[in-house]
C-alpha cells in the first residue's frame, strides 16, 4: 500500500503504533510547512459511541491538533428523519404519562417514505407528532451522498473568529501566562477594564465581563466557574480575509463535507454522541453531558453552548447555531448540535466576523 492508502480509515485503525509513527514523520515531513513549529506528539486512544480511533494529538504552533485518516467512501448527510431517537423525548411526555403509555422508540422507514405530503409551506411544521419532526429535521440536515474525504490534521478547539490563542490571564492573582511579548502592548488596557475603580456602591453590583474585545487588538474570553480569561490576539478580517491568512501561515478551513466526517466520523447517527437529547440534572444527564462536551471520536471538541457559528471554507455553509428566541419545542433546541445539521445563515462578502458569533478550526489536507 502506498501512504495515501495507509492513512485510510479502514487501514489506519489496524496499523501497528511503530507503522502509525513511520506515517506521521512522513506526513510532517511532506504536508506541514516547514515554517510551522511541531511540538509534544502523542498517541493518544479517543473512542465515542463504540467508534475507536488510535491517532495523534499534536501541537502546531504551539496549538492542538489531531490527526484525522481519510475515507475515500465517507456517507454524509442524513434522511431518516426522527429514526432512532425517542419518542418520548421528542414529543415532550412527562414521566407519569410514560407510566400509562407505550411508545415506539424510532420512526421507521416505511412510516417516513409514506409522508410525501408533509412538503407543504416552507416554514410549516407540526412539531408535536414524530411525522412532522421528521419532516423537520430531514429538511433541515444536509442531503445524504457519498464523498472522498483526505486524511487531515485539524485543531482540537475552534477560536473565536479573527484571533490567535495567546495565553491565559488570572483574575486573582493579575498575572498572565503565554505569549508575553504579544501581551505586554495591552496589559494597562486590559487591567483597566478588569479592575476599575469602582465606588463602594458600584462594587457591589459589578462582575467581570464574559468577553473583552478591542478591535485589531485584543480579545478576552472568560471561562465559566473559573478566575481565567482565554486571551487573543485580534484582527477585524472578513471570510475571504481569514481564509487568505490561515493559507499564508499553511492552513486552511474545512469544506463542509470535511467538518462532517471530522465531527460525526461518518456515524450513521444525527448525533455524535448517541440518541439522547433530553439533559436532565442527574447522574445520566451529566453523562450524556460530558459525552457531548468532551473530545469525540476523533479527539475533536465541539462547542454546544449554540451561541456562536463554526465556519466552514464556504460563506454558505456554516454549522452550528446561534440560539434563537422561537425555539419552542426539543428538537429546534437540540438539531443545531446535529452532525448534519444546515444552517441557513449566509455570511456576506464584506461582512467582518465577530468573535462573539463565529469559530474557526484550522487544518491542514493532506491530498495528492
Amino acid at each position: 500500500m502506498d501512504l495515501f492508502e495507509q492513512i485510510e480509515w479502514a487501514n489506519w485503525k489496524n496499523l501497528k503504533d511503530a507503522e502509525k509513527e513511520i506515517l506521521l514523520h512522513q506526513l510532517l515531513m511532506y504536508f506541514v510547512p516547514p515554517t510551522i513549529e511541531v511540538n509534544t506528539i502523542e498517541l493518544v486512544n479517543f473512542e465515542l459511541y463504540g467508534i475507536k480511533c488510535r491517532t495523534f494529538e499534536l501541537e502546531l504552533n504551539g496549538e492542538l491538533f489531531v490527526f484525522i485518516p481519510g475515507n475515500n467512501e465517507a456517507i454524509l448527510g442524513w434522511n431518516l428523519g426522527a429514526e432512532g431517537l425517542r419518542a418520548h423525548e421528542l414529543l415532550g411526555f412527562d414521566v407519569e404519562h410514560l407510566a400509562k403509555n407505550t411508545f415506539k422508540t424510532t420512526l421507521t422507514n416505511e412510516a417516513i417514505d409514506s409522508a410525501a405530503e408533509w412538503n407543504e409551506a416552507e416554514m410549516s411544521y407540526d412539531l408535536t407528532s414524530l411525522e412532522g419532526i421528521s419532516d423537520y429535521i430531514n429538511e433541515h440536515t444536509t442531503d445524504l451522498r457519498k464523498v472522498k474525504i483526505p486524511a487531515m490534521f485539524v485543531q482540537k478547539y475552534a477560536l473565536p473568529a479573527g484571533t490567535e490563542f495567546l495565553g491565559i490571564f488570572d483574575t486573582v492573582t493579575g498575572t498572565f501566562e503565554g505569549e508575553i511579548e504579544q501581551f505586554f502592548p495591552h496589559e494597562k488596557q486590559i487591567c483597566e477594564k478588569l479592575f476599575p475603580r469602582l465606588s463602594a456602591a458600584e462594587s457591589l453590583s459589578w462582575s467581570f465581563p464574559k468577553t473583552l474585545l478591542e478591535k485589531d487588538k485584543f480579545y478576552l474570553e472568560f471561562l465559566p466557574e473559573s478566575d481565567y480569561y482565554f486571551v487573543y490576539s485580534h484582527s477585524d478580517c472578513t471570510h475571504a480575509e481569514l481564509k487568505l491568512s490561515l493559507k499564508r501561515e499553511g492552513f486552511g478551513l474545512l469544506s463542509e463535507d470535511q467538518w462532517e466526517f471530522a465531527v460525526g466520523a461518518g456515524t450513521r447517527r444525527l448525533f455524535r454522541w448517541g440518541n439522547e437529547l433530553l439533559i436532565q440534572e442527574n447522574e445520566s444527564g451529566r453523562h450524556i453531558k460530558s459525552k457531548m462536551d468532551g473530545a469525540n471520536m476523533f479527539g475533536l471538541v465541539i462547542d454546544t453552548q449554540r451561541d456562536r457559528y463554526e465556519l466552514t471554507s464556504n460563506p454558505t455553509a456554516i454549522k452550528l447555531t446561534q440560539k434563537g428566541s422561537n425555539q419552542s419545542s426539543l428538537i429546534e433546541e437540540m438539531l443545531p448540535l446535529s452532525t448534519y445539521f444546515t444552517s441557513d445563515h449566509v455570511i456576506l462578502p464584506e461582512q467582518k466576523l465577530g468573535p462573539t458569533d463565529y469559530l474557526y478550526r484550522k487544518a491542514i489536507l493532506i491530498e495528492n
